[in-house]
């Protein structure tokens, strides 16, 4: 008999193992994946709309995002940035037409990232969050743009094209 219990609590921790890892993977939504901001969906509050934005998310992972991000401004002037590093809470290098710009990443929950973004003077210019949904088809990034003595609150919705 005693072999006989010791094999049910055997497979009983291997089933409740494979069960962890299950629930592990559905909470673990990945934004990896390129998205095309829906302005229908969007809003920008006073600042004036772009007219296209294009983000491709090619890593997503618990402590590092690289991503690349090409827009066009409603006046037709075409503007990019990419980030690829740590999301660690600590201000790294983003590449962007705004030359000297650092973003600060944390996480949040599954799936999401909250920043601050740095001019190269070290003031705040935008803070955010991003959002996963629970099916992995919308990214929503929430925040707020400071420029001059005005902030902007904005919400862009990206859905998932690839």
């Amino acid at each position: 008999m005693r072999k006989g219990i010791d094999i049910r609590i055997v497979a009983g921790l291997c089933l409740l193992s494979l069960l962890s890892l299950s629930a592990y993977a559905a909470s673990s939504r990945s934004a990896v994946g390129s998205w095309k901001l829906d302005l229908t969906k969007s809003s920008f509050g006073k600042m004036t709309p772009p007219k296209l934005e294009l983000l491709t998310v090619t890593v997503d992972e618990p402590d590092k995002l690289q991503w690349k991000l090409t827009g066009a401004s409603a006046d037709g002037k075409t503007y990019f940035s990419s980030y690829n590093g740590a999301v660690d809470g600590k201000e790294h290098a983003m590449v962007s037409s705004e030359q000297g710009a650092t973003i600060a990443y944390s996480r949040t929950a599954p799936g999401g990232v909250s920043w601050v973004t740095k001019d190269k003077s070290g003031k705040v210019i935008e803070t955010g969050t991003s959002q996963l949904s629970p099916d992995g088809s919308t990214l929503t990034l929430k925040g707020t743009v400071e420029t001059g003595n005005r902030k902007d609150n904005f919400v862009s919705v990206f859905q998932r094209t690839q």
